[in-house]
């Protein structure tokens, strides 16, 4: 293989898919990068199996060939170039690579082609787009409730249910609940449901470009996102998601609204003096004044907020960092909390929006 090709070019291919390489896994040619040709493009792409992400780039194409170098030195290498044309050419014979930059050169050994896992882009059944500005929000407001616990996979994924043109997104970890719903322009297809893992959700945050329509490629076990010249493609989680129409309470004996920003900086600020293994705020609704307090060993705090209350007065605690990540995406400059006992969950919703809903368990307090 021997191209020629810019630097900025290449750092930005490498920076892309460099997040799906491997560096825990007992396969060490997953610590690799493989660059391919094709005419005058070429083609990067790294995985850990689970997940991968290709990303093609201009070039001119010398000799085709394949190639396969160490993310952790190519990276770090092409970071530290001059602003120079860069030329790569390696040798299938020895295995190692010859970058030149100017009137200097690097090289690199590599790892044989031939062990690298093959990485096609699955051909779907179900087809849709979606806006990238609009896809991003989407998942920035239903990840942060996955779960972390590989012992129960499904509840480290999030849920896309279409129903005719309705997709609703839903995210749980048992102890909150984050939903969205969206309709799609323009689908035709079957009804489906499917569970994206959240780490390849969280990649993809950073893939997706401003004002690109996303293709989304779905196959019985695996999805394809495309954006531009990036394709991600990740396996998706088997099992049945929980019914958590179920869970979303329909009735309330307290609903407040407020402004967002008001409650998530009480919050925020409440959560620097509580305790790790408890953190804990309390909300005491009375008398349109909304009181948000938190104490520990190392101080109080007491701060109370002006809100429009309609039903009962009442007094609930929540974990302060699972309250201050809906309050961080909720999108909206007021929002409402609607609240059906102490020890029930809260659902917390945008002003005029009846698309997103985030639920959340209340934590029990000790003189209760």
């Amino acid at each position: 293989m021997k191209i020629l090709t810019r630097k900025e070019n290449l750092n930005n291919a490498i920076q892309q898919v460099q997040r799906a390489v491997s560096l825990k896994n007992p396969l060490p040619i997953l610590a690799g990068i493989k660059f391919e040709t094709r005419e005058n493009q070429v083609l990067l792409t790294a995985t850990d199996l689970d997940i991968g992400i290709r990303c093609s780039f201009p070039a001119e194409v010398i000799k085709e060939g394949t190639t396969v170098l160490p993310a952790r030195y190519i990276s770090e290498l092409v970071k530290r170039l001059p602003d120079l044309p860069v030329y790569i050419e390696s040798d299938p014979d020895s295995g190692s690579v010859k970058i030149q930059y100017g009137k200097s050169e690097t090289r690199i050994n590599g790892y044989p082609p031939e062990e690298f896992p093959e990485l096609p882009l699955p051909e779907g059944i179900y087809t849709f787009t979606l806006p990238g500005d609009l896809l991003k929000e989407i998942i920035r407001q239903v990840v942060f409730a996955t779960g972390n616990e590989e012992s129960r996979p499904v509840f480290m994924g999030v849920l896309f249910e279409i129903n005719g043109s309705e997709l609703q997104v839903v995210a749980t970890d048992t102890y909150r609940l984050a939903w969205r719903r969206v309709i799609l322009e323009n689908y035709k297809e079957n009804d489906i449901s499917l569970i994206i893992p959240g780490k390849t959700l969280n990649e993809l945050l950073r893939i997706i470009g401003s004002n690109e329509q996303i293709e989304v490629t779905v196959t019985q076990n695996q999805i394809l996102f495309v954006s531009g010249n990036v394709w991600l493609i990740s396996r998706l989680i088997e099992g049945s998601f929980p019914k958590y129409k179920q869970v979303i309470p329909q009735d309330h004996i307290l609903m407040v609204r407020l402004k967002t920003k008001d409650l998530l900086d009480a919050t925020e600020r409440a959560s620097l003096l509580i305790q790790e293994k408890s953190p804990v705020i309390k909300l005491n609704i009375a008398e349109n004044k909304l009181i948000v307090s938190a104490y520990s060993e190392a101080g109080r705090v007491h701060e109370e907020l002006d809100v429009y209350q309609e039903g009962e007065n009442l007094q609930i605690a929540f974990n302060a960092h699972y309250l201050g990540d809906v309050l961080k995406v909720i999108g909206s400059e007021e929002m409402t909390i609607e609240l059906s006992g102490p020890l029930s969950p809260g659902v917390i919703k945008p002003v005029g929006n009846d698309e997103y809903l985030s639920l959340l368990l209340p934590v029990r307090l000790r003189e209760e």
